[in-house]
């Protein structure tokens, strides 16, 4: 089970109580309880949760599916709805919303949790298959980038190569267009290592980022 935060929108405070309840009983942490569409924006915002569990029928200018929009527009946090309805119209409206999950209440705490953690499992899946997709667009662009460069760095190496040879080694010049030479060499092999890129490793950077990791990437191909 994911020890996950969650935020609670439910409009009847007793219900609101209960699922709490429940909820913590079976290790999660409810980070905050809304009874209507805009204190639940409000908490989503400020408490960052990992899922929210959406009670339909709201008080308020919203109800629950018209705050679950905002919340995921947003905040990109899955939504769990619990209704108690399931007419047609009702039904519709939700699939449009392509939910993480859907609980007719009364419902027992068993199914409750499974809903959770599907959700939970699918959100992670694809906010990892995005990941994937984005980063992979990026490398595609940086490889077509260095193809183009590939040749005004040999230019730049090749005539400072030249400029070297014809240069007296004792010339005040010459240790200036040497390490240019190198330099431009190095901006190369990096390049060489971003075109052979098909598929990517990371290391860890500043403030618990991550970033591609080159070298090991481009060790990868193999």
């Amino acid at each position: 089970m994911t020890h996950a935060n969650i935020l609670v929108v439910e409009d009847e405070g007793i219900v609101a109580q209960e699922i709490k309840s429940r909820l913590e009983k079976n290790g999660y942490t409810v980070c905050a309880v809304a009874h209507d569409g805009e204190t639940a924006v409000m908490q989503a915002e400020c408490r960052h949760p990992d899922l929210v569990l959406m009670d339909i029928r709201l008080n308020g200018k919203m109800d629950g599916i018209q705050t679950a929009t905002v919340i995921r527009d947003r905040f990109d946090i899955p939504v769990v709805y619990l209704t108690a309805y399931t007419d047609p119209a009702t039904m519709e409206r939700i699939k449009v919303m392509e939910p993480f999950g859907y609980v007719v209440k009364p419902f027992d705490s068993r199914s409750l949790m499974v809903s959770i953690e599907i959700a939970l499992h699918r959100h992670r899946s694809e906010s990892e298959r995005i990941y994937r997709e984005k980063l992979q667009a990026v490398l595609e662009t940086a490889g077509a980038i260095c193809h183009e460069l590939n040749q005004p760095i040999m230019a730049i190496s090749g005539n400072a190569e030249l400029l070297m040879y014809t240069l007296d080694p004792e010339s005040p010049l010459y240790p200036k267009i040497a390490k240019i030479k190198s330099q431009v060499e190095r901006m190369g092999s990096i390049t060489h290592k971003l075109m052979g890129i098909t598929r990517y490793e990371t290391k860890a950077y500043t403030n618990g980022e991550c970033i591609v990791d080159i070298d090991k990437s481009s060790m990868a191909m193999g």
